[in-house]
């Protein structure tokens, strides 16, 4: 019941001054509300990162071939062409791997009757379904033996069947790609950009024979596509055995060691994307976080300053209460609540500040958001402890003062 007194008697002298207090009160909802945006964009941040990590995978590494080797009296562009359907076989065949899948891809236009779009084919075969942890929406995948007889048969991306036929009815159609017909046989289910900006709903995916054989002319692979088995996704150890496999048999395949020649092959892991990206994400959060932090003590010092205030303009109302039997805690605990009662008014308007900037983002801009507890807990915990904190000093100041002197004050 005292305690309630206290509170009332605390929330009238706050009243008292009112642009003090709502001066002191905003300076706290501002550290507030900057440490749940930044909370909320770092979480959102993180979500996106696992998203696109159950979307992409941990145990893919993609094999690429080198760029040519260029010299001052020649300038050459383009890849090597020493990769091919064997190596692939050969990759398959390591113990670290689970699958290798061969392919071909290439940016080309690909039409329909009164539409036309830019689109990657995509030479493969039926295990780069499992293998790019794609999805079929419509019809059916690519099989074996699409590839034995070299079908012209096509798989379309989710961009490419809403571009070309309005998101239905593309099954059964036809399309041509460099002027051949190929006959829609399924849709793929929407997948979206991967961390490292590629759009994987713009594709059209054929057998690898018919790539080769009857569009592209070519004998060799610009990608091999290997999923490692059981990978370490903490340590990345086993993606990193996988790769060191990969390139000690493609360096004996290519006879690379007798000649001592550079590695004509690339070996991307498209996991550590993912892991830098993370990175990336936790160091602008902790950095962000420290912003709001030292916000959330200026709002402290603000309260500071409001009480130190308060107890010398009330030194003789203090005396009074001193004289009339009150006691030093319980001087203490008045001017204690009055911090706090700031500090929780701060981080309550905080709250509603950061909600709706917080809802501003995520309907203004592309960024990801998403509002923590924990992160809400802790700033009601951080406003607690700044009242407590930068009102203990002004509070412990006016418990101490000698009732003769704070009467004489008055």
């Amino acid at each position: 019941m005292r305690m309630f007194r206290s509170a009332g008697a605390s929330i009238r002298a706050l009243l008292a001054h009112k642009l003090r207090g709502v001066l002191a009160l905003s300076s706290v909802a501002a550290g507030v509300a900057a440490v749940l945006i930044t909370s909320a964009i770092g979480a959102g941040a993180q979500q996106e990162v696992l998203r696109k990590t159950e979307t992409m995978g941990t145990d893919l590494l993609i094999v690429t071939p080198a760029q040519v080797a260029s010299s001052a009296a020649r300038k050459i562009r383009g890849v090597v062409t020493t990769m091919n359907v064997t190596d692939c076989q050969a990759i398959a065949a390591l113990d670290t791997v689970r699958q290798a899948v061969p392919g071909f891809e290439s940016d080309m236009t690909v039409k329909v009757p009164g539409n036309a779009m830019k689109a990657l084919v995509l030479g493969t075969t039926a295990p780069y379904l499992e293998v790019g942890r794609f999805r079929i929406r419509e019809g059916r995948f690519l099989d074996e033996d699409d590839n034995e007889k070299a079908r012209r048969v096509a798989v379309l991306g989710w961009r490419v069947d809403r571009n070309l036929f309005g998101g239905s009815g593309a099954r059964g159609q036809t399309l041509r790609i460099r002027g051949i017909p190929f006959e829609v046989i399924g849709v793929l289910a929407e997948k979206g950009a991967l961390a490292d900006g590629s759009d994987e709903d713009n594709r059209v995916l054929i057998p690898i024979r018919t790539a080769l054989r009857r569009v592209l002319n070519a004998a060799w692979l610009n990608s091999i596509f290997v999923s490692v088995r059981d990978p370490d996704v903490r340590d990345q150890e086993t993606m990193g055995d996988a790769e060191k496999e990969i390139a000690r048999v493609l360096r004996v395949r290519h006879r690379l060691d007798p000649a001592g020649k550079p590695d004509d092959f690339v070996i991307r892991n498209r996991s550590q994307v993912l892991a830098n990206q993370k990175q990336l994400a936790d160091s602008l959060t902790a950095f962000t976080s420290g912003l709001a932090a030292i916000s959330l003590a200026v709002g402290g010092v603000g309260i500071l300053a409001l009480m130190l205030m308060s107890v010398k303009e009330r030194t003789g109302e203090i005396g009074l209460r001193m004289a009339v039997g009150a006691r030093p805690v319980n001087i203490l605990v008045q001017f204690l609540l009055e911090a706090v009662l700031l500090a929780l008014g701060g981080w309550v308007v905080g709250m509603a500040l950061g909600a709706v900037a917080t809802a501003a983002i995520a309907f203004g801009t592309d960024w990801k958001v998403a509002v923590p507890v924990n992160a809400t807990v802790a700033s009601l915990a951080m406003a607690a402890v700044t009242g407590v904190g930068f009102g203990w000093v002004p509070a412990r100041k006016a418990s101490l003062l000698p009732p003769i002197q704070a009467l004489l004050a008055e």
